[in-house]
Order: C-alpha cells, then sequence, then structure tokens
C-alpha cells in the first residue's frame, strides 16, 4: 500500500489523531496534514519511514509502496490495479473491521464485487501484518465435499499449499518453528459460499491454533451469525450523489471507465448518459455485469443492447482468469440456484413465468402449493432464502415482491424452470 496516499486511513485506522501521530513520529503536524491532504507529491524519504514506524508498518519507507509487488508478502492473486470505483468510506468501515476483528466476512450477490473489495482492503492492510496476505481461491473446489468429513481437510490443505507449508492440514503444532510460516498474516478465502461448513470449521481451527492471523472470507451469503463479524457488499448506486452530474454516478462512472476514454463507444456513451443510467438500473448495479456490458458495447450500440432486454447471452467475458460462474451472467444465476433446493428452483421458475412481474404473499403461497411435491419447508421460508440469496426483491411497500430484472432475464431466455446443480456451473468432481 502507498503509505503517503492512504496516511489518512491509516492514521484513523490506529485510533490516532493527527497530533498523536506527530507525537510518535517525530514529523510536524504540518506535514502530516498536507500530506493527507494531497499538497505533497515528492515527501522526503526519512519523514515517510519515520511515519511507517510509527504507523507499525513492517519492512517501513522501504516497504511502504511496494508491498503487493513483494512477494514475500502478498501471495495469491493480486489486487485491483488501480482504486475501485466507488466510497472511500466503505473501503475505510472495512478496512477497519478487518484490523479489529480476527474473522470478517464479506457478503453480497454474485457479481457485486466481493472479491475486488476483499482483495483491496487486505493490499492497503499488507504492511500492516508481518506475514503479508496470503489469497486461497476456494470456487473450484467440489461442492458436495462441504458433506464429507474431507471438506475442511481440503480448506486447510489449500492454505498451507498457498504458504508454502508442507504441514498436514490437522497435525499438532510442530517444535520446529523456525521452518513455519509467520501466521501474523492476513488470509483471504475467496468463494466459499458453496462450502459453508468446511469453510467455517478451518477457520474456526486457523484462528483459534494462530491468534495473530486475521481473517477475511467471501460468500453470496452469511455463513455464520457466531464467529467474527459480516459486511454486506452494496452494489454501485445508479444515482449521482446531490450536487454530482450523472457521470458521476459510481454505476456509470464504472461502465464510462471500463469502456475506456479513447474508444469510440466512450463518446457515443456520453452523448446517451440517460440510457447509461438505464442500463445500470436494469443490471442492478452489479458491478462484473456492467464490466460485461461494458466490453459488449464496444461492438453493440447502447441502445440495441436495451431494446434485447439485456438478453443474457450477450453480458459474458472471455476472460479466461475468472472462474466459469464467473464468466457470464447466465453463469453466475446458474451457480447461485445450484445452491439452492429444488423446490427453490421449481418455484422460481413458476414465479418468472407468471403474467405480472410483481407477486403477492397469497400467490407466491398459491404457486408453492402448485409444485405437487411434499414440502418440508414452508413457503414463507423459501422466500426469505430467495431473498437472502438477491434473486427476489420486496417492492417499497413490503408487501410485493418481484424477481430481480437480471435474474428473470436469465429465467425468461431458458424458457424452462431453472435447472439443477449440475447444469449451474457448481463443481461436481474433484479438481483439488
Amino acid at each position: 500500500m502507498d503509505l503517503v496516499q492512504n496516511l489518512a486511513s491509516l492514521r484513523r485506522l490506529r485510533g490516532l489523531t493527527q497530533e498523536e501521530l506527530a507525537d510518535r513520529s517525530g514529523v510536524s503536524v504540518r506535514t502530516i496534514r498536507n500530506l493527507e491532504l494531497g499538497r505533497v507529491h515528492n515527501p522526503r524519504r526519512a519523514s515517510v519511514g519515520l511515519l511507517a514506524q510509527a504507523l507499525g508498518m513492517e519492512g517501513g519507507a522501504g516497504r511502504a509502496g511496494t508491498a503487493v509487488d513483494d512477494h514475500g508478502h502478498w501471495r495469491g492473486p493480486q489486487p485491483p490495479a488501480g482504486p475501485l470505483v466507488g466510497s472511500r468510506v466503505t473501503q475505510e468501515r472495512l478496512m477497519q473491521a478487518v484490523w479489529t476483528n480476527q474473522l470478517t466476512t464479506f457478503y453480497g450477490p454474485g457479481g457485486v464485487g466481493k472479491t475486488q473489495m476483499a482483495l483491496t482492503v487486505a493490499a492497503q492492510l499488507c504492511t500492516s501484518f508481518r506475514g503479508g496476505v496470503a489469497v486461497v481461491e476456494l470456487g473450484d473446489i467440489p461442492a458436495e465435499l462441504d458433506e464429507l468429513a474431507g471438506g475442511t481437510a481440503v480448506v486447510l490443505e489449500r492454505v498451507w499449499q498457498r504458504l508454502d507449508h508442507p504441514e498436514l492440514p490437522l497435525s499438532p503444532p510442530s517444535s520446529a518453528s523456525q521452518d513455519r510460516p509467520d501466521t501474523n498474516l492476513l488470509l483471504v478465502l475467496d468463494n466459499a459460499e458453496h462450502l459453508p461448513s468446511s469453510v467455517i470449521t478451518a477457520a474456526r481451527h486457523l484462528l483459534g491454533r494462530f491468534p495473530e492471523m486475521h481473517m477475511i472470507i467471501t460468500a453470496r451469503r452469511r455463513l455464520t451469525e457466531r464467529l467474527g463479524v459480516n459486511h454486506e457488499i452494496q452494489p454501485l448506486s445508479c444515482e449521482p450523489m446531490y450536487g454530482v452530474d450523472l457521470p458521476g454516478a459510481p454505476a456509470v462512472q464504472l461502465v464510462l471507465q471500463h469502456v475506456g476514454p479513447g474508444d469510440r463507444a466512450a463518446s457515443e456513451l456520453m452523448r446517451d448518459l440517460p440510457g447509461v443510467a438505464e442500463l445500470c438500473r436494469r443490471l442492478g448495479g452489479m458491478p462484473r455485469y456492467l464490466e460485461f456490458a461494458a466490453e459488449r458495447m464496444r461492438t453493440v450500440p447502447l441502445r440495441l443492447l436495451l431494446t434485447s432486454g439485456l438478453a443474457p447471452e450477450l453480458l459474458c467475458t472471455s476472460d479466461h482468469f475468472l472462474l466459469p460462474h464467473q464468466r457470464s451472467l447466465a453463469a453466475s444465476v446458474g451457480w447461485d440456484l445450484g445452491l439452492l433446493t429444488e423446490d427453490h428452483r421449481r418455484l422460481l421458475g413458476r414465479l418468472a413465468r407468471l403474467p405480472a412481474a410483481q407477486f403477492s404473499i397469497d400467490l407466491l403461497v398459491m404457486e408453492y402449493e402448485r409444485l405437487g411435491t411434499r414440502q418440508t419447508t414452508s413457503a414463507l421460508t423459501v422466500l426469505s432464502d430467495l431473498m437472502e440469496t438477491a434473486l427476489v426483491t420486496a417492492d417499497a411497500d413490503g408487501h410485493t415482491f418481484q424477481i430481480v430484472d437480471h435474474v428473470s432475464a436469465v429465467l425468461t431466455s431458458q424458457n424452462t424452470c431453472p435447472p439443477g446443480a449440475r447444469e449451474t456451473g457448481l463443481p461436481l468432481s474433484p479438481t483439488i
């Protein structure tokens, strides 16, 4: 993390005033204030070193701006190259949560940007941990392993592999501590929603055994209320803040940024900002889906994309760095459906075929009873599950509900009941 650019965040993270930081570092309050306001572009290296030491940043000035590039401090997928679009206040709040809690779960619907936010926060905190950051991808572990005794061992084995440590997952602490990795680190377990039991058991084991370790888990829904804290990652706002023009709306800003300022499509989009805002609303302000749309608009005009009804087959990417269920809108929604029961999926399919977009509780109960199977869960519980996974949302009055627009587009395009897990992209064979 760049200490100078993030000085105010780091200072507040440690609960210090500018005066207290000045006393600890020997750097004047005036210099600290000017650095935080961006008035000093080339600070003296000695001052940066003193501030780094006062803030407890491992490695001092030499690592203040290069920790992410230091492979001894960052292991795994790299954080975003530039700043995230959105609220800086939100990022600072999440930094504070991760710093003060051993476990923090970032949860939210697919495409909302949990991974990007987790990696950004981890990069900002990297130099605050002696062992740096280790990022472990869980999205390709088979979902059915969560029901087996070996699921936790698979998760832990991934962790040891990332730390380049040959220790067996559940073995007792080794007496030869000189070869052990520094466990004062920030561990990121990414894409954990399909392995809730295994991941939480692994987290309890790791945090109980290594009290200096902190952890971020990303998942599409809450995994537990009894361990750590949960923070919901919100979609980008499609409306500008008061006093800001439409291009300043975070969702619109992301689309324009992803298209690229030098692209011909960018100038066309600037002439139709209301259309861009409408696209953002239909996609619920979800960053990944907005990026898919931005990629498509390099060849397909905005108005044509809107009149197509946001055909799911148009919203995809060829970026194979992403997991299969992250490469298209349809695959992402399919992943969510695969995490639900057959009754959930069949009910959602029936609701998608109703003539009106909105439905009441009474209509939902009626459609649920028409499934013709022996239900073990009440209709209200099913509705709650669909809302928790952000597939269904309540209208402003709280009495009517509707399927989220982009989810409805996927279900409508299938023209059938939602698929089961085997059609959703959930990994169903060992890929360890």
